[in-house]
């Protein structure tokens, strides 16, 4: 893992000199927060007209998001592999597919080869295939749309999904999405989802997550589903939600979702001047911890002690 972590260090480098001045001044969050505020196509259509622009964000990723493992997006996955412990061959094996793989974070943190991963950005993957070739490892990249027709057969063992679904913004892109996941999965492969801090707001909705996805035709571990949270640092908190499944059935063709099912619906509320105040706490903060011990609670565990309480960092701190 640290050599990977090396590895992304020195492409940093290598991307460094490619972005024009102009772009440079671009933080992690505005860039992340112009792609969120956009449908996927006018997101990409933003990234490839602005040349340059998709550089400083793989730069980014890789300094802000990556960090050498302070940054959340590998922490998320340094959190999954704790998650799992002794499990995790068990859950990830076989041919894997990476939905949303950004710069390789999943393979390159769990020390993966020979995995599918597949991202909107095309920078992103380019970077991954970067580091790759310094690691002299082999992985295949895809450009793709995860709201769309995924381009692959019935061919995957085990889908990942880290930080993504909670992008979902609409019944159809979640209908898309997870009967994408099924069709791709061969019988009884694994899906792992990994959602962030604030994604869900309580127990409740995390219930009707999960309930959603067996529609779908999987069959949730409920015990390896629930939230992990860091346990090395009294002055930082690192949490997120983990959700593990396994399919179970092929139909799918018919389902209704509810018209109260929406991911954007199930986040934490923040109102405008706290999310202003986050993002210059975020642009303004130097990550001075890197977590690595973890605790996962599964969700029966979860439910009995907040009850339905808004899962916020109060909340979850005393866990």
């Amino acid at each position: 893992m640290n050599e990977w972590y090396r590895a992304c260090n020195k492409a940093a480098s290598i991307i460094r000199n490619a972005i024009p001045g102009t772009y440079r001044s671009r933080t992690f969050s505005g860039i992340i927060g112009d792609i969120k505020a956009l449908p996927s196509k006018k997101a990409l259509s933003l990234i490839s007209r602005k040349k340059g622009l998709g550089k400083q964000y793989a730069y980014l990723y890789l300094t802000r998001g990556i960090d050498e493992g302070r940054g959340y997006q590998a922490c998320t996955t340094e959190a999954l592999a704790s998650a799992l412990g002794n499990k995790r061959k068990v859950f990830i094996k076989g041919n894997i597919l990476d939905v949303g793989c950004a710069v390789g974070v999943t393979a390159g943190i769990l020390n993966l080869c020979h995995v599918t991963g597949f991202d909107l950005f095309t920078d992103l993957l380019q970077t991954a295939k970067l580091i790759d070739s310094l690691l002299n490892r082999e992985n295949d990249y895809v450009a793709a749309d995860m709201t769309k027709t995924w381009p692959f057969d019935t061919i995957f063992d085990t889908v990942v999904c880290g930080l993504v679904c909670h992008h979902l913004k609409t019944q159809s892109e979640t209908a898309s999405f997870f009967s994408n996941v099924n069709r791709v999965l061969k019988p009884y492969g694994s899906l792992i989802i990994t959602m962030p801090s604030g994604s869900i707001s309580n127990i409740s909705n995390f219930n009707k997550v999960t309930n959603t996805i067996k529609d779908f035709g999987f069959k949730i571990n409920s015990e390896c589903s629930g939230i992990v949270l860091s346990d090395d640092s009294t002055h930082s908190l690192f949490w997120m939600f983990l959700i593990t499944a396994e399919k179970v059935s092929d139909e799918v063709g018919s389902i209704f979702i509810s018209p109260d099912f929406a991911f954007p619906l199930y986040r934490t509320p923040v109102t405008r001047e706290e999310k202003g105040k986050q993002a210059r706490e975020t642009v303004q903060k130097t990550r001075m911890v890197r977590h690595e011990y973890f605790k996962f609670i599964n969700a029966v565990d979860l439910e009995k002690r907040v009850s339905n309480r808004t899962l916020v960092y109060e909340t979850v701190s005393k866990l």
